[in-house]
C-alpha cells in the first residue's frame, strides 16, 4: 500500500485518525524526552585544568578580608590570595553532584567542613580515608563529619602513614556505583574533578607553608585516582567500625 492510500485509509476512518494521533503524540512525547534526557547526560558542568600556589605572597592581602565574607575574594588583587585559592576548593565542592571521595592526612579547615556539610545536606555521599592519629589531632574535622555519619576509614594498627592529600569529587566509577544503587537511569550533569597536592587541608597548610595544589577535570588522572581510592577503601574494610567508633567517642 501506497503513502497516500495509507493517508485517505486513515481519514476516512475517524476511530482510525484518532488511535493513529495518539499514537504520534505520544511516540514524539518519548523521542522528545529521550532527547532531552540524552542532552542532559552529555552536558558537561564546567571544566577545570588549574594549579593553585600557597606562599608567602598569600597572606598579604589577609587585612583586606578580615570581618569580610568569602564572596569578596573575587575583587582581591592578590593573584596569590589564599583565601581565594581555599574558596576556588569550597566552589568545587559546592558543586558535587553525587560523590566526594577524600584521601586526607590532616583535616582541619572550617571553610572546607562547612562545604562538606553543606554536600552532605544536599545529599552527597562523602567518604573518608585518614591517619588514625591525624584524626585525633586538635580540631580534626574528621571527628564532626564521622559524627555526622561520614563513613572513615584507614590504617588502624601499623607503622605505615596513610600520607595522601587528594579528593575526587564525581568520580565516574564511584557516581555510576550510585546510580545503581539507587537504580538511577539519568543522572544529572556532572563533572569528575581531581584535587591533589602537597597541601594538607589545615590553616596553616593553606596559610602559611609552601605548598601547591592541582585542580583538574582530566578523565585519566580522576579516573586513575577514584581507583586507588577504591582499592585502599576496601583494603580498610575491616577498619571501617574502629574508626568510626573511636571518632564519635572522642568528639563527645
Amino acid at each position: 500500500m501506497e503513502l497516500v492510500e495509507m493517508f485517505d485509509l486513515v481519514r476516512s476512518h475517524p476511530i482510525l485518525a484518532t488511535v493513529t494521533m495518539f499514537a504520534g503524540t505520544a511516540l514524539a512525547s518519548e523521542l522528545l524526552w529521550k532527547a532531552i534526557q540524552y542532552a542532559r547526560r552529555h552536558t558537561r558542568r564546567r571544566r577545570v585544568h588549574e594549579v593553585l600556589f600557597f606562599n608567602e605572597l598569600g597572606e598579604v592581602c589577609l587585612d583586606h578580608h578580615r570581618g569580610k565574607s568569602f564572596t569578596n575574594t573575587n575583587d582581591c588583587r592578590n593573584s596569590h590570595c589564599s583565601l581565594r585559592s581555599l574558596e576556588k576548593i569550597a566552589v568545587l565542592m559546592d558543586e558535587a553532584q553525587y560523590s566526594i571521595d577524600i584521601a586526607i592526612y590532616t583535616f582541619t579547615s572550617n571553610t572546607l567542613w562547612l562545604a562538606l556539610k553543606r554536600a552532605l545536606q544536599r545529599g552527597v555521599s562523602i567518604r573518608v580515608i585518614s591517619d588514625r592519629e591525624m584524626v585525633y589531632c586538635n580540631s580534626s574535622k574528621i571527628q564532626e563529619m564521622a559524627a555526622f555519619g561520614v563513613p572513615v576509614r584507614g590504617p588502624f594498627k601499623t607503622n605505615l602513614i596513610m600520607h595522601h592529600k587528594f579528593c575526587v569529587i564525581d568520580g565516574l566509577a564511584r557516581v555510576q556505583e550510585i546510580l545503581q544503587v539507587k537504580q538511577r537511569k539519568w543522572p544529572r550533569p556532572y563533572e569528575s574533578v581531581l584535587i591533589s597536592g602537597s597541601v594538607n587541608w589545615t590553616n596553616t597548610g593553606f596559610g602559611a607553608n609552601y605548598e601547591n595544589c592541582t585542580i583538574s577535570s582530566d578523565e585519566i588522572l580522576t579516573r586513575q585516582y577514584q581507583e586507588e581510592f577504591n582499592r585502599m577503601w576496601k583494603f580498610f574494610a575491616d577498619t571501617a567500625e574502629k574508626f568510626l567508633k573511636s571518632c564519635v567517642e572522642k568528639s563527645e
